[in-house]
């Protein structure tokens, strides 16, 4: 079992099977492969260990092998949706079509926004970047506090 914590943090985050199970499947593994973008849900706020039980794809405004974009209101009708079924939306993922990736400037600009907005409900977004190497290597697994990203690091139990 993995999990992923920002140094020094008292709590966790985790994905569940059926999670890295559908984002394994979104890799870019072809050079002609387009970014996907998506949500990630918990149905447990409080818990030491936030278990990302749901992954969900948001269709492409624009795609290319180094760009996407989604709607947003798309994105909160999927996250009032998922609420309806207990399911709380603490993050946003995507792809990169490297092997190890690392976010880039247009990525820190949409965690930062998206960051600020959760403000009411979250002190920081869930934001994971999905590479063309196997969980959880491949993986960029970090939070955005609406200043700066933070990066998780990889525990095993």
């Amino acid at each position: 079992m993995v999990k992923f914590a920002l140094p020094g943090a008292e709590w966790s985050l985790q994905f569940d099977e059926a999670a890295v199970s559908m984002l394994q499947r979104r890799m870019q593994r072809w050079a002609r492969s387009k970014e996907s973008v998506g949500q990630l849900f918990t149905n447990d706020l409080t818990a030491s260990t936030i278990v990302i039980s749901k992954a969900t794809s948001l269709k492409a405004l624009h795609a290319s092998w180094s760009t996407v974009a989604f709607d947003p209101f798309d994105a909160m009708r999927q996250r009032q949706d998922l609420l309806q079924e207990g399911l709380y939306c603490i993050g946003l993922w995507h792809t990169h079509p490297e092997a190890v990736p690392e976010p880039s400037g247009c990525d820190e600009r949409l965690a930062a926004d998206h960051a600020r907005a959760a403000t009411t409900i979250l002190n920081g977004l869930a934001f994971v970047i999905i590479g063309n190497r196997p969980f959880p290597h491949g993986w960029y697994v970090g939070f955005h506090d609406m200043n700066r990203f933070l990066r998780a690091e990889i525990s095993r139990l």
